[in-house]
């Protein structure tokens, strides 16, 4: 009988394996998730240095001012020869003219510049990949990944850099949020994949579960790698449009908080809460 209770409780763990797991304090949970949305672009502008521009004007500034006296003024009555005197008040108005060069200087960009400022937003649903992904059950299965991206790239090839954030929502819920930061048409994989496509982009993303449950407070550290699925190299334009990401890091479950000399303290910081 004990041997038959103990096959039951070894057959229940085993199939309850991993949610035990997520359970642990301090325990570590693979994140592997596919995003299918797209990248639009917001705004862009141009980014290369500015060549400084000055031209020289011929300027003109005329002052004028005006001096008022009192003056004696007397005049002879001819009839009774008498002399009369009054004040009078007389202005006398002096005008100038000043020319002069006068220096105006501005900002020139190249036309067409030979790099640019983009602000990106990509919006998409996120999926687990499921051979490596151990999150499952614990995500939400409608969670969106929305991102704002702001990259610099040059015009020729559209390589460049990015940085950004991120969130992953759940109807009006946040599930997660945090940053972003890489390359655009970098590849990393040498002899693998191109290491300048123009559809190409990848990075670090860093970020915290801030939706309540098991996984609250849990850090999030990943790479992540996708392509613009209908851009074609070269491109005129910035790339823009279908993106498939992949997203593979570790999540780490933050410790259990304990009583320690009578302050309720983080067992991963150690900090009095």
């Amino acid at each position: 009988m004990k041997k038959n209770v103990s096959l039951v409780i070894l057959a229940a763990l085993l199939s309850s394996g991993f949610s035990a797991l997520t359970q642990v304090p301090g325990s570590s949970l693979g994140l592997s998730r596919n995003v299918s949305g797209t990248l639009t672009i917001g705004s862009i502008n141009p980014a290369s240095c500015p060549t400084l521009v000055c031209t020289t004007n011929i300027a003109t500034n005329t002052f004028c001012y005006t001096n008022c006296s009192w003056r004696l003024v007397c005049t002879t009555n001819s009839s009774t020869g008498q002399v009369q005197c009054t004040n009078v008040l007389v202005c006398n108005t002096r005008c100038f003219t000043n020319v002069f060069p006068e220096l105006h200087c501005t900002n020139v960009f190249l036309t067409p510049p030979t790099r640019v400022k983009v602000r990106e937003s990509l919006t998409g649903a996120i999926v687990p990949n499921a051979p490596c992904d151990e999150l499952d059950g614990l995500f939400p299965a409608n969670a969106v990944f929305q991102a704002i991206i702001y990259a610099d790239l040059r015009t020729n090839d559209w390589r460049g850099s990015h940085l950004g954030s991120f969130t992953i929502t759940a109807g009006t819920n946040v599930v997660a949020r945090g940053s972003v930061t890489g390359s655009n048409g970098v590849g990393s994989h040498r002899g693998l994949e191109p290491c300048a496509l123009c559809s190409h982009l990848e990075g670090t993303l860093r970020g915290f579960i801030v939706e309540s449950g098991v996984l609250q407070g849990a850090s999030i550290q990943a790479t992540y790698a996708g392509n613009l699925t209908d851009v074609v190299c070269p491109s005129a334009n910035a790339p823009q449009g279908a993106l498939s990401l992949s997203i593979d890091g570790v999540t780490v479950v933050p410790c259990a908080r304990q009583f320690r000399g009578g302050d309720l303290t983080g067992l991963d910081s150690g900090t009095t809460q």
